[in-house]
């Protein structure tokens, strides 16, 4: 099985791992992990599109290269259906691929609340709603992940602030 799916199943394990009361170690961690499950897919299908497979160590290390504030800048600019990729783009952009950049956006800031503010308080229901986010991102990304589209995403995530230049 892949990273990603390891990982979304492990962000259910943790929000269903207290059956009564669940600790808010458990419901940030299931936070955190649903993100990079969606992180971890979309780069990975970054490096299989970008980088060629020889020699076998190359597609690992591009994947270092993808930055969450990069990605996150790509991801706004889809889901909001900017001008900035319209001369790469073969219209009509599918709702699909603005879904899964809407929902990266989201799940990032979810996740920044959930590691670094520990002024807020997470329930089990609104920590499953955002693992049903990232599970629904990545169906909606296993449905547009061979388009032209998709693959203008991808470079984008990865080179969003060279294009922008």
């Amino acid at each position: 099985m892949s990273l990603h799916h390891d990982l979304i199943e492990q962000s259910e394990h943790l929000a269903e791992r207290e059956p009564t009361k669940p600790r808010q170690a458990s419901l940030r961690r299931a936070i955190s992990t649903a993100y990079y499950a969606l992180f971890h897919m979309l780069i990975n299908d970054g490096a299989l599109k970008l980088v060629p497979s020889s020699p076998v160590w190359l597609r690992d290390q591009a994947q270092r290269a993808f930055t969450h504030g990069e990605m996150r800048s790509a991801c706004e600019a889809f889901s909001r259906s900017s001008k900035t990729y319209s001369h790469l783009l073969v219209p009509p952009l599918e709702s699909e691929l603005q879904s899964v950049a809407a929902a990266f956006v989201e799940l990032q800031q979810l996740r920044h609340a959930a590691d670094y503010d520990l002024s807020q308080t997470f329930d089990r229901v609104n920590v499953l709603e955002a693992i049903e986010l990232a599970k629904t991102a990545m169906a909606d990304w296993n449905k547009v992940r061979n388009t032209p589209n998709s693959n203008v995403f991808l470079a984008a995530l990865l080179l969003h602030n060279r294009w922008n230049r």
